[in-house]
């Protein structure tokens, strides 16, 4: 369903990696021979010297002391993200998954069917409901376009965190419409009263963008988020975020739209 970024280079893949260290690197030795476990040896420790342990680091740091601040959306007021997974205090997920997870505990306490589209909550969240990623190859996860998804199962609450706009993004030439198709899919299988939440940076898929712009992509209700500095957020408005550039060093979108499309929520 999304592409990676190199914020997902280090994330390890659930299901892949099995033994422990030592039969790991006997594995590669056996299958690739000398030079190659070598080279492979130098690219884990580097990544362990500058990488994983700076960040484990990070991780402590903030969770030590700054796991009080909080971010205010739609008047409630949410603790920021600070989880290993993609550096999450760098980036969108800081305060995106919050939210989300809030969301879908609250259906989830209800005993509603809930259909997440792209598999991101699962990195963090221990999560029950279903999940559809085209791409990412997990157990439990639904390997299917979801342009083309069918299911004669309803859902209550269907919920996409920055996955949508990837949606015709590695075809060619790319086609940014079929996040329009993707949507009118999605409505068809949404229970009546049932509520869709479309989390979308801005700034890296300039032409699902301009479709917001232009009003041809359309939610019933928007709300806007801006990164303020470090991993901080603020709420704001749509003139505030729409031409915000995206930031590709990090990477991060330093604006970001929460659409809701049917039952509103409190």
């Amino acid at each position: 369903m999304r592409i990676s970024d190199k914020r997902d280079e280090h994330v390890p893949q659930r299901g892949i990696n099995r033994g422990n260290l030592f039969s790991r690197a006997k594995l590669i030795y056996e299958r690739n021979g000398l030079n190659y476990f070598i080279h492979t040896s130098i690219l884990y420790l580097y990544e362990l010297l500058f990488t994983s342990a700076p960040n484990r680091v990070k991780v402590w740091y903030y969770k030590k002391f700054r796991s009080s601040d909080t971010f205010n959306f739609r008047g409630k007021k949410y603790h920021y993200l600070f989880h290993p997974y993609s550096c999450s205090w760098e980036n969108e997920r800081c305060v995106l998954l919050p939210i989300a997870w809030e969301i879908v505990q609250s259906f989830r306490k209800q005993g509603k069917n809930i259909l997440e589209i792209g598999n991101v909550l699962p990195y963090v969240y221990a999560v029950d409901h279903d999940v559809l990623d085209k791409n990412e190859i997990v157990n439990g996860v639904i390997n299917e376009d979801v342009v083309n998804f069918k299911t004669d199962k309803q859902y209550d609450l269907i919920l996409s965190i920055f996955t949508l706009q990837y949606v015709g993004w590695d075809e060619v030439p790319r086609n940014p419409n079929r996040v329009l198709m993707a949507l009118e899919n999605l409505k068809r299988i949404l229970t009546p009263g049932g509520l869709i939440i479309i989390m979308h940076g801005l700034g890296e898929h300039k032409e699902v963008d301009e479709l917001l712009k232009n009003g041809t992509l359309k939610f019933e209700k928007q709300f806007y988020l801006m990164k303020t500095s470090g991993y901080q957020w603020k709420e704001c408005t749509w003139e505030e975020v729409k031409d915000l550039p995206y930031n590709y060093n990090v990477p991060t979108a330093n604006g970001v739209v929460i659409g809701l499309i049917g039952t509103d929520i409190n």
